[in-house]
């Protein structure tokens, strides 16, 4: 045989493969582009389905021509507005154990803020001030009325002061579950503070990925317990129906475009009421989480300078974690109950 048939033959060969090389990848590229097309495709069609199956539990109000969701259980003279922490997907089914403690002696209205469970989803601005205007036109629109204690979770303490700063005549109190304390990195020690506390809290490829309809997938693998987004579980108290719900809200509202824009404007929400105290006649009560049952001296004088101002400020630590609510719903309940009324009794609120 000849090197020109040889090399013909070489050439041929190699043809051969790279057309098989060709289909393969095209093969894989098709069965890539038709999994990701079938997962948003699934998506869509299944939230539509769980949006009517599941329809809100409480009142849909209209804010700045959107709707929000405000569900409001018991009818005790007090009325306790509960505002949740960053990325609970499903604060309703979250807040069930406090709500439920809370409304055997007041009213209880839990404010999804826009982008949570069943509230509608915006491009709107979510710093402390536009969601303090939020909460107010929805607690209007609720029919609720006369001055409210905000009960508000971690991120959602911000918004808890910059609601008690802009509406003074409606703020009866504040209570903060373990919140975010504006001037708290002001005092913690070199050697304990992070590079950049406010860097990338949600990467863009989980983005990519919750705009794909990858919660749903993901959340059917990682199963309901312990629940994805809030890390509740059946072992504090939540029943299997409610961490069940709470995932099927969460494939359509969590890491929203509200979720998503809050991220990526923690730094500059911290800003805006970190000059904020407390006004005299405002009770403020604080429960800090304590996961190791060791609490720090920079905490303490965290929690000092976030309750100066008021005239009636109690600071409680609870040994666990973020959710000081999962585990010590019936504690929380009766110290927010105690602390009001010795407020009042004392005069100094």
């Amino acid at each position: 045989m000849s090197e020109t048939q040889k090399d013909d033959r070489g050439t041929t060969r190699w043809s051969r493969v790279r057309r098989r090389l060709r289909w393969v990848l095209g093969g894989l590229l098709a069965l890539v582009v038709l999994t990701v097309v079938g997962v948003k495709v699934t998506d869509a069609v299944m939230t539509a389905q769980e949006r009517d199956a599941h329809p809100a539990p409480g009142e849909l109000v209209e804010v700045d021509g959107h709707t929000m969701h405000v569900a409001v259980s018991g009818s005790g003279d007090t009325t306790v507005v509960l505002l949740p922490g960053f990325g609970t997907a499903a604060p309703v089914l979250d807040f069930e154990p406090l709500t439920r403690e809370l409304s055997t002696w007041a009213t209880v209205a839990v404010v999804e803020p826009f982008g949570y469970g069943w509230s509608d989803a915006t491009d709107d601005p979510m710093l402390p001030d536009d969601v303090a205007a939020d909460v107010e036109q929805a607690l209007d629109a609720a029919g609720i009325d006369g001055p409210v204690v905000m009960a508000a979770h971690s991120i959602g303490g911000l918004y808890a002061q910059a609601f008690a700063d802009a509406y003074p005549q409606r703020t009866a109190a504040v209570v903060g579950l373990d919140p975010t304390m504006p001037r708290a990195d002001d005092v913690v020690p070199a050697a304990e503070k992070e590079e950049d506390p406010f860097a990338d809290p949600i990467p863009a490829s989980l983005d990519l990925l919750a705009r794909g309809g990858w919660v749903r997938v993901m959340q059917a693998i990682g199963g309901d317990d312990p629940q994805m987004f809030s890390g509740a579980t059946a072992a504090q108290g939540y029943s299997e129906q409610n961490l069940a719900l709470q995932s099927t809200v969460s494939n359509w509202s969590a890491i929203s475009s509200n979720v998503v824009w809050q991220a990526d404007h923690l730094e500059e929400a911290v800003d805006e009421v970190h000059d904020l105290t407390f006004a005299p006649d405002v009770p403020v009560l604080v429960f800090t989480a304590d996961p190791a049952g060791e609490r720090p001296s920079w905490r303490d004088a965290a929690s000092t300078d976030y309750l100066r101002g008021s005239g009636c400020a109690k600071d409680v630590p609870l040994v666990g974690e973020h959710y000081v609510h999962h585990e010590h719903a019936a504690e929380i309940s009766a110290q927010v109950e105690a602390f009001l009324a010795g407020c009042a009794a004392s005069g100094r609120g």
